[in-house]
This record gives structure tokens, C-alpha cells and sequence, in this order.
């Protein structure tokens, strides 16, 4: 478990390095940026934090997933949350049944063929939907059954934005500079607004690394006995 938490405060500081040189590259006028190129850039520092945010949590069930598949039990000694996705990334027929016998047929004989065996090996593939927003981030935690956040955590409750709230500013504001619509006056990204993103992005970044933390030395992964 040591190496796995190096690795992930290594993914961390990383990020948090590269956030705080956008910021001085942009907002504290370290370089003579023309007008123009300040509010482009200023509203391209939003994809810039997403993108260190997606990948970070990519990077990180990727490390967690590695984990779980160094414990070397067999599938139904895992809790319920890991079998049912763990199946539904191995059988796309759980979410598309078929229709047709003979595919019913070698879908029968695949079940038969996968419960049979000794060991699994989970995808590392993770499913970020293109949007980590409140909801998706709940429903990975869930799929490795590590503990969901509340709507209202931390500093992200009355009288200031909830997190949820908080996450869907984030992806709004995303999504409208991804594909090129306009920003409302309102939403202008400037150095208080890159501010709270930032710190965000750090106090999710560093409460997931204290969840996976928790699932490993507790075993949260494993069925209850």
C-alpha cells in the first residue's frame, strides 16, 4: 500500500504543479500577454483543469484497480459492487440483451466459461463519460465500493455552493469552451474564478486519495464477513 500511495501523491503533486504554473503563466502578469490573448487563454485555463482533473482520476482508479488485482482472490470473494461492474465491463449483453438464440447461446456458454475460472483480472478501463462531474464521480466510488461524497462536504456547504453545485459550474463551463460556445458575461474566467477551481480540484484529488486509502486497509473491496 505504500507504493500505491507514492505513486498517487506523486499524480497529485504533479498536478498541482501544473496548476499553479497556468495560473502564474496566465493571471499574475508575469508574461506581457496582449488583451486578446489574456481572454483567450484565461478561458482556455478551464479545459486545461479539466483535462488534469479527468486524467487524474483515470490515473488513479488505474492505480487502485492494479491493487485489486494484486490481491489474487477469486471473483465472489469481492464485495457486490465490484462483481456487478466487473461483469457488466465483461458482457456487454447485460446492457444489450440479445435477441438472437445462437447469441443467446454462446452468451450462456461465455457465463459458464468466465465463472469457472480461478482468478479475475479487472479492466483498467475507466468509464469517465467525458464529464467527471458530481454524479459519475459517485458512481465509480460506488462500482469499487468506496465511500460516495455528500452533497454538502467540507467547505462546499451553506452558505457557499455545495459540492454538487460546485461540479456542475466546473463542467458548464467546460462544456461551453470544449465545443466553442460562448461564455456568459457572468462566467468570465478570471484569477478568483480559476482560484476556486483549483481548489477544487485539490481537495477532491486529495480526499479520493484518503478514500482509496481507506477501501485498501480496510478491504472494502472484499464481501463482508
Amino acid at each position: 500500500m505504500d507504493d500505491f500511495d507514492r505513486a498517487l501523491q506523486e499524480i497529485i503533486e504533479e498536478r498541482i504543479s501544473v496548476l499553479f504554473e497556468i495560473e502564474r503563466a496566465i493571471f499574475t502578469r508575469r508574461y506581457s500577454l496582449s488583451s486578446k490573448h489574456q481572454d483567450i487563454f484565461s478561458t482556455q485555463s478551464i479545459s486545461m483543469i479539466y483535462s488534469l482533473w479527468e486524467s487524474f482520476i483515470q490515473k488513479s482508479f488505474n492505480l487502485y484497480i492494479d491493487e485489486l488485482n494484486n490481491v489474487g482472490r477469486d471473483l465472489h470473494d469481492f464485495c457486490d459492487e465490484i462483481v456487478i461492474h466487473h461483469m457488466e465491463k465483461s458482457f456487454k449483453q447485460f446492457k444489450e440483451y440479445p435477441t438472437n438464440d445462437n447469441k443467446k447461446v454462446r452468451f450462456f456458454a461465455s457465463l459458464k466459461e468466465f465463472h469457472a475460472g480461478d482468478s479475475c483480472t479487472f479492466s483498467r478501463v475507466v468509464n469517465t463519460e467525458s464529464n467527471v462531474g458530481f454524479n459519475v464521480l459517485n458512481k465509480l466510488l460506488k462500482s469499487f465500493a468506496l465511500e460516495k461524497f455528500p452533497e454538502h462536504w467540507k467547505d462546499y456547504a451553506h452558505p457557499n455552493p455545495n459540492l454538487k453545485e460546485s461540479l456542475e459550474l466546473f463542467l458548464r463551463l467546460r462544456n461551453a469552451v470544449a465545443h466553442g460556445g460562448d461564455l456568459a458575461p457572468e462566467d468570465r474566467i478570471d484569477q478568483e474564478l480559476y482560484t476556486r477551481l483549483k481548489k477544487l480540484v485539490t481537495d477532491l484529488m486529495y480526499e479520493i486519495r484518503l478514500k482509496m486509502l481507506y477501501g485498501l486497509k480496510h478491504k472494502t473491496f472484499l464481501k463482508s464477513q
